[in-house]
């Protein structure tokens, strides 16, 4: 019921009430010596906040780190050596105020879009640096922020913005912050699935020169879809080669055996080990492989994303970080932020309906645009870590003059 009212009187109601058990807890924690940087992490940027806290430590490593996070969510177990992590206090004024006057912070890094209100207010009363991270607003999100929230996000003095969906109307409103848009969410690439290099070595040997696209977790309903897809384009590369990869589901032999029963040339990873060069559909039925099946395919369709009914479906990270072109249908969960990430940055194809697949394939045939939204894809990749460096080497250098000013 409290969550319904207005920000402003909540803020009223808040005024009211005494510091919290939590606040006063963390009020007794030790304040050692060099600058404090105080995180205040919500629930879905733990990961983000880790990585920003350990690169801040390495480029300063007089610095000091707290964290706090929502009650009842663990603190992370990989925070640079000397950090803390506390539950975070009532974001209410006289928790705030205790916490402040304990701590006196250098500079409060607030992450995600969750606003504690108390806290900016009475930070930016007492001239507190304020920095808000990985936030993302869209367009009509921002056109519906109400006077609160902007006055709120006017009192920070700088912004990183996740993507700039948003950024023009935000600017808009805001007169006094300084807005940085980072390349997607903060984060660092996801270490790629292992292969063995010999294998890959043999098998591409024994494929030669052939294009080779991969269809990757693929459901019964979409397997007819595939293979129409797969015979339309061979009118335009004769030689090409299809890795069918099933579903959980699916079962290799048996799918071996309706395909050859259709006219295929087919092959089986647990059978015969490695495609021929007549092969024109390679069943990779071994779930424990798509780092070389990634790695040997210049472009990947994700499986279940025409249909919805995959029951083990693939990141489509997975297939970017190895360097694999993605070709996707409509649906998209439960990677939908992905599949997002990578269409704002023109890292992916899409397409709407199953009769769109056969040309959209065709297409992305050619070495040059499977290339181009490969490279894309690997940018969206790394472009997570490179925001955090860019967060963190800025908190750096704030600390560093803050430290400075009040040493003069």
């Amino acid at each position: 019921m409290t969550h319904s009212l207005p920000l402003w009187l909540r803020l009223r109601l808040a005024a009211l009430r005494p510091a919290g058990p939590r606040a006063r807890s963390a009020a007794q924690a030790p304040r050692e010596r060099g600058p404090l940087l105080w995180i205040w992490a919500a629930e879905e940027t733990g990961p983000a906040a880790t990585l920003i806290a350990r690169r801040v430590a390495a480029h300063l490593p007089d610095a000091r780190i707290c964290m706090t996070v929502p009650e009842g969510l663990d603190c992370p177990s990989t925070l640079p050596e000397g950090a803390s992590c506390l539950a975070e206090p009532e974001d209410r004024p006289a928790s705030v105020r205790l916490v402040l006057e304990a701590w006196k912070p250098e500079l409060i890094l607030i992450m995600g879009g969750r606003l504690p209100a108390a806290l900016i207010t009475e930070a930016h009363r007492r001239g507190i640096p304020l920095i808000l991270a990985d936030a993302h607003y869209t367009t009509n999100e921002v056109q519906r922020l109400d006077a609160a929230t902007l006055s709120l996000l006017g009192r920070f003095d700088r912004i990183y913005l996740r993507h700039d969906e948003g950024l023009e109307n935000l600017c808009e409103r805001l007169s006094r912050p300084s807005i940085v848009v980072n390349d997607g969410a903060l984060g660092e690439p996801p270490d790629p699935l292992a292969y063995s290099e010999a294998e890959r070595s043999s098998m591409a040997d024994s494929m030669g020169a052939r294009p080779v696209w991969l269809a990757a977790a693929i459901p019964e309903a979409e397997i007819d879809k595939v293979t129409a897809a797969h015979r339309y384009a061979q009118r335009h590369a004769h030689r090409l080669l299809l890795l069918l990869a099933p579903d959980a589901d699916c079962d290799g032999a048996t799918l071996a055996e309706r395909l050859t029963a259709e006219g295929w040339a087919v092959a089986r990873r647990s059978l015969e080990g490695e495609p021929e060069m007549t092969t024109e559909i390679f069943i990779a039925d071994d779930a424990s492989e798509y780092g070389l099946w990634y790695r040997l395919a210049a472009l990947s369709y994700m499986g279940g994303t025409l249909s919805g009914l995959s029951k083990a479906p693939r990141s489509p990270m997975e297939a970017a970080a190895l360097g694999s072109a993605v070709l996707h249908g409509p649906k998209l969960a439960p990677f939908r932020e992905e599949y997002l990430r990578l269409e704002a940055a023109r890292a992916c194809r899409g397409v709407r309906v199953a009769a769109d697949l056969p040309d959209a394939l065709t297409d992305m045939i050619s070495p040059d645009r499977s290339a181009h939204l490969a490279h894309n894809a690997w940018l969206v990749i790394s472009g997570g870590a490179g925001a955090v460096e860019t967060v963190a080497r800025d908190l750096a250098e704030i600390l560093i003059g803050t430290q400075l000013s009040r040493s003069a």
